[in-house]
């Protein structure tokens, strides 16, 4: 009874904090961002390589940082003549450490070191790009309602309906009914989103957007689940009390985004 009570308000502390930076503004979303990846590239790397040398892991995390960065308003673009220079020298930074390292497996500790920022950073810097066309954060706030609707939608029709494994070996608990119910509340969550949030435009298009949110979030979520298996630990950190750290919340959004991303790119004709 106690650990519910703690997930519940860790957990409605967690979305009042996101709904809040989404949609006060640009700034605080991006302080958000930045936090977000920051901390998640650290759990990353202690689950991977918790020895690797301190300031092997700042540098990557300051280059993740510098690549959301350059997506912000507030950010004079003057400045960006010196983060992008900046941002080059530091990626060449990290084998070069590794020189002086003396590691067993050197190119494996640069590729953990790189991988991350891709991993996690870019999809941050999607979003912060995806908010600089839609100021009122609406867009975003989108994704995640689809994320959490699809979260509990699969969490709720698993339990009532669960029989058949959707993938026992990286996570038994996943069924495919809770899979497909996923979507479905996903869907559901689109047409309200749609109606209420952009006065029933593009209905058609934000119900793919769901689907894929939901589709590709399952997958993130048990890439993730991989990711930990392979290391024998059950949660990516301790952060968030009842849920784990920063990685187990936002791994659906990791992968799903990108592909959300390319999507609204084409289906709204961004430019």
């Amino acid at each position: 009874m106690k650990n519910l009570i703690t997930r519940t308000i860790s957990g409605l502390l967690f979305l009042v904090i996101m709904v809040s930076a989404i949609l006060y503004d640009y700034t605080t979303f991006w302080a958000i961002s930045c936090i977000i990846v920051a901390i998640g590239m650290y759990e990353f790397f202690n689950l991977l390589i918790p020895k690797i040398n301190p300031e092997q892991k700042g540098i990557s995390m300051l280059i993740g940082i510098i690549l959301i960065s350059f997506f912000v308003p507030i950010v004079p673009s003057r400045l960006l003549f010196v983060l992008l220079p900046t941002m080059v020298c530091l990626f060449a930074a990290i084998p070069v450490i590794e020189l002086y390292q003396k590691s067993e497996k050197p190119f494996e500790n640069i590729a953990i070191l790189i991988l991350p920022i891709i991993y996690i950073a870019i999809p941050f810097t999607l979003m912060n790009i995806t908010y600089s066309f839609d100021t009122k954060g609406f867009t975003v706030l989108a994704f995640f309602i689809f994320v959490w609707a699809s979260d509990v939608g699969a969490y709720c029709f698993g339990m009532l309906l669960g029989k058949h494994k959707l993938f026992p070996r990286i996570s038994p608990k996943k069924s495919w009914e809770g899979f497909f119910g996923g979507i479905f509340t996903a869907i559901i969550a689109s047409i309200l989103v749609s109606k209420f949030m952009f006065y029933g435009e593009n209905q058609i298009h934000w119900s793919v957007i769901s689907i894929i949110t939901a589709v590709f979030g399952t997958l993130g979520d048990l890439v993730m689940s991989m990711l930990k298996r392979s290391v024998d630990v059950k949660d990516s950190g301790k952060i968030m009390p009842g849920h784990g750290g920063i990685l187990d919340r936002f791994d659906a959004v990791l992968l799903a985004f990108p592909i959300v991303f390319i999507y609204m790119i084409i289906a709204f004709n961004i430019k």
